[in-house]
């Protein structure tokens, strides 16, 4: 099981770091930039086969050209506001992912509806608060490194009102672990050992961002856990096997490594060659994520090649 595993990696992870790992080295930096490139960008790769069931009935052929246009403009739109408004990006940009990730985490057992969205957005968003909170002057550095301009200024303006969102949103993550915790020893048999395994796992990774480096605890959670998992959802409602599945999201999946790297090393280079790659995977990846996310939020469903059957969106991990 994923969540298993990836419990497992965050006790392993956390213990390295405990016992004087990783700091932002060259190698730490190379493996985050690896492991977004060729995990996380792929689970994005198939966004396409999910606007082709918006758009084509209206647009007939052009549906793709469209769709592309479309999907770069927004990424450009992105990159100017990094350059532009880096403060306003780098916050707008957080709230969004912490949104996009809480769409894909399990809904509470119990509790008022207004409570279970708000808890589903904070433990989304627990990747982003609990390094804020607990290494707060680690993010802001990397903020700072990753911003193309004016980086002392802008990590001063987004550090506050990132920390008071992250210590409230923390709180409201903490009630609702609380919640499934009680509702987990109200019931009994598979629920009760699929919810406390779930909080067991919640646990897991805010110990390990707590614990580890951004640079070190980001791609356990990212890769490990929220790619891992829309990959696996993807190949099963598309029905391919991972071979089918890795060949069609070849083409997309090289295209953002490229645009990526020519955002980041062409466009926006820095100081060292370090600072280039973090800020190439953090700008590049925040670049093609927004639509990717945009996208998602308009619950498209999926269908096989070749057919219009739909396939209904699976919230993997759920307790249900």
């Amino acid at each position: 099981m994923l969540g298993t595993a990836v419990t497992t990696l965050c006790w392993i992870t956390a213990a390295a770091a405990l016992s004087g790992g990783a700091a932002a080295s060259s190698a730490v930096v190379v493996v985050l930039a690896v492991l977004v490139a060729f995990v996380g960008l792929p689970h994005g790769a198939a966004d396409h086969r999910f606007a082709q069931i918006r758009l084509e009935p209206l647009l007939g052929r052009s549906w793709l050209p469209v769709f592309l246009l479309g999907y770069l403009a927004i990424a450009a739109a992105v990159v100017c506001g990094w350059v532009l408004a880096p403060a306003a990006t780098i916050i707008l940009f957080f709230l969004a992912s912490a949104w996009h990730f809480g769409a894909e985490e399990p809904r509470l057992a119990t509790g008022p509806r207004w409570f279970r969205s708000l808890a589903r957005f904070a433990r989304g968003g627990l990747v982003i608060w609990t390094p804020l909170v607990f290494r707060h002057d680690e993010v802001l550095q990397i903020l700072a490194s990753v911003a193309p301009r004016g980086s002392s200024t802008t990590a001063a303006a987004v550090g506050g009102p990132l920390w008071l969102i992250s210590v409230v949103m923390l709180a409201v993550a903490t009630a609702g672990w609380g919640s499934q915790l009680v509702a987990a020893w109200r019931t009994t048999g598979r629920r009760r050992r699929v919810l406390l395994a779930d909080n067991a796992l919640v646990a897991s990774l805010v110990l390990l961002f707590i614990l580890a480096g951004p640079l070190v605890s980001f791609p356990v959670f990212f890769c490990g856990w929220h790619s891992a998992r829309g990959l696996r959802r993807l190949r099963r409602e598309l029905g391919e096997s991972w071979r089918q599945l890795a060949l069609s999201l070849a083409p997309l999946t090289i295209a953002a490594i490229a645009l990526i790297a020519l955002t980041g090393g062409v466009l926006l280079p820095a100081a060292t060659w370090n600072e280039t790659l973090v800020r190439a995977t953090f700008i590049g990846l925040s670049a093609v994520a927004v639509p990717h996310l945009l996208l998602h939020g308009l619950d498209a469903p999926v269908w096989k090649t070749g057919g219009p059957q739909r396939w209904p969106l699976l919230q993997t991990g759920s307790p249900a």
